[in-house]
């Protein structure tokens, strides 16, 4: 269970994705309707996915209110909000997976194909560039930090993970690995065996990193600017060292 080279290339990868991701509470408001939607509940009391949502939302600072209001607007939109994957080749060596929810699937495609072919990028299927898989960040629960390793350890062969980091002994971070079809039930698991959910998502990560001269790294953030405007946008993985 050690992967020690699959942990360093995710250290890498979430230091990079960390700019890259859209606004926290536009993010935050998205994952609460998700909890509605797939919890088919707006009632936290009865829809577990919908308290855990509020929970890392009041814990990122998002105001009750705000939560509130989030909650109530999910309830009278009935449109299905659902992940697609966008796959981009920017000019000749730069692969890009990025993951957006929308409801409106066709609109932004067209938006973004226009604004996509006119910096230099091209859609392409880039899946065999990288390596695909779930990574749920945890916080244990344990008065006993010492055998927290082994602890963790158990769990993950008990529950079906792949691999398994302590992060930090002292204050119980635990990463989990598993396959992405794996991901919701593991973290529902693990959820309700002492974890407290810290990030759950589908993870990518490429086979090779490249690097890009200041010129071509100057154009690429203007890229990458223009891809966190695009509505819906959740994550983007590169292999941009």
């Amino acid at each position: 269970m050690a992967g020690h080279s699959k942990w360093a290339n995710i250290k890498h990868i979430k230091a990079q994705k960390d700019g890259l991701r859209a606004a926290l509470f536009t993010k935050l408001a998205r994952q609460i309707r998700l909890a509605v939607q797939e919890g088919k509940s707006a009632d936290p009391a009865i829809n577990s996915l919908l308290r855990a949502e509020m929970d890392n939302a009041l814990k990122r600072n998002m105001p009750i209110g705000t939560i509130q209001n989030t909650i109530k607007k999910c309830q009278g939109n009935k449109a299905q909000l659902k992940k697609h994957r966008l796959d981009i080749r920017f000019r000749r060596n730069v692969y890009m997976i990025c993951s957006i929810y929308t409801d409106n699937l066709p609109g932004i495609k067209m938006d973004a194909t226009a604004m996509i072919k006119k910096s230099g990028g091209v859609l392409v299927d880039v899946g065999h560039m990288f390596e695909d898989f779930g990574l749920i960040e945890t916080r244990c629960e344990t008065s006993n930090k010492d055998n927290l390793e082994e602890k963790a350890t158990e769990d993950a062969i008990q529950f079906g993970a792949e691999e398994v980091e302590v992060v930090d002994a002292e204050s119980g971070l635990v990463n989990f690995i598993c396959t992405p079809a794996h991901l919701i039930g593991l973290t529902k698991t693990l959820s309700q065996n002492g974890y407290s959910i810290e990030n759950s998502e589908h993870m990518f990560t490429p086979n090779n990193l490249i690097q890009l001269s200041a010129e071509d790294q100057k154009a690429y953030n203007i890229f990458l600017q223009k891809l966190r405007d695009v509505q819906g946008m959740e994550d983007i993985y590169d292999n941009v060292e």
